[in-house]
């Protein structure tokens, strides 16, 4: 046996060994807090900065939406402009105007001279501080400084009743129109369904190209354009796109009161290109603020200029731009809402058509 001794330990049967326990200590608590704390700050400021940048982009991209979907109307509404269903022949034999017609009254106040300028017009507007007949104080109104009113008539591409087309109702404004024998008087405007289809004295039958077959009825159009200094509420600041359409109401045709259409939208300008030579074409452009009858008569291009708004300021941003839309700059604003300016061209098909040389 060698020199060492060896301690013996006796476990005694149902007894535990009691073992020496540790853990963490109050610093390294503290420190691993702290870690814990800092990682969730970072996770915290990386959400909101995600969720502000979401939001921002949000902002930008319905005001991009709105600013594209108000170019398309207002294209849409100048191709239709001057649709009267008709082969009216070149200059010089289309009868001059010989005064602009007031967009806001009523059928009720249309007479045959009125109705004799208002085909050659099938285009016309006030620039912005422009004052607008009185007739139309109680449709235009809170009119958004620095900013156009336009006005397109034309008659619905698709007659009364036809598939997908407005049925007849009856009081309504119907443009017809007359191809049997002499076209020289060429349109007839009825407010009325009747049965045969009169012209606006009640007389004479107007017919298609046969001579027999009543001609169709499409509804006669004339809408307003403009923006408007708020959206819902007056005090709401959203400037906006509005349109007032003649229609029916109360058993009369007259101009309704305008309805918002797009929000966001700050200012609409117009240049009008006016064809001086008789071509078809346009050869000086202008915003039309002095033009006469004749003048709008030669207008057969319309430049559009769209300045579109985001619906809430941006936090922190500094809006210092400058905006051109045609003759006219806007801003800065300085106003912490972000915006973009859009421009578009557009050939208006049928008064241009109209004079086009062969």
């Amino acid at each position: 046996m060698s020199g060492h001794s060896a301690k013996l330990t006796v476990v005694r049967p149902g007894c535990r060994i009691r073992k020496q326990q540790g853990g963490f200590s109050l610093i390294e608590l503290m420190v691993s807090i702290t870690l814990g704390l800092l990682i969730m700050t970072g996770v915290l400021a990386l959400y909101l900065d995600l969720s502000r940048s979401n939001a921002e982009l949000a902002k930008m991209n319905r005001q991009i939406e709105n600013g594209r979907f108000t170019l398309q109307l207002l294209q849409q509404e100048l191709w239709r402009a001057g649709f009267w269903d008709i082969y009216m022949p070149p200059l010089p034999s289309i009868t001059p105007p010989t005064a602009i017609p007031n967009p806001c009254i009523g059928f009720s106040s249309w007479d045959a001279a009125y109705i004799a300028n208002l085909y050659p017009i099938p285009v016309q507007g006030y620039a912005a501080g422009a004052s607008l007949p009185t007739e139309c104080s109680g449709i235009v109104t809170n009119r958004q400084p620095n900013s156009d009113v336009l006005i397109v008539r034309y008659a619905a591409t698709c007659a009364a009743g036809a598939a997908n087309c407005e049925n007849y109702s009856a009081g309504k404004l119907y443009l017809q129109t007359q191809t049997c024998g002499d076209t020289g008087h060429g349109n007839y405007v009825v407010s009325a369904e009747s049965a045969p289809v009169l012209d606006i004295s009640g007389a004479t039958v107007v017919y298609k190209k046969d001579c027999m077959t009543p001609a169709d009825r499409r509804k006669l159009i004339t809408s307003i354009f403009y923006v408007r200094n708020y959206s819902a509420a007056s005090n709401d600041g959203i400037p906006t796109l509005m349109r007032a359409d003649l229609d029916l109401s109360g058993g009369s045709v007259v101009m309704q009161s305008a309805q918002p259409v797009i929000e966001g939208i700050q200012s609409i300008k117009f240049e009008y290109g006016q064809d001086t030579d008789e071509d078809g074409t346009a050869d000086i452009f202008d915003d039309c603020s002095s033009c006469a009858a004749l003048d709008w008569a030669n207008v057969v291009a319309v430049r559009m200029h769209v300045l579109a708004r985001n619906l809430e300021p941006s936090s922190g941003y500094v809006e210092n731009k400058t905006y051109q839309l045609g003759a006219t700059a806007l801003g800065p604003f300085n106003d912490g809402f972000m915006r973009h300016a859009y421009t578009s061209y557009v050939h208006l098909v049928n008064p241009a058509g109209r004079r086009e040389r062969p």
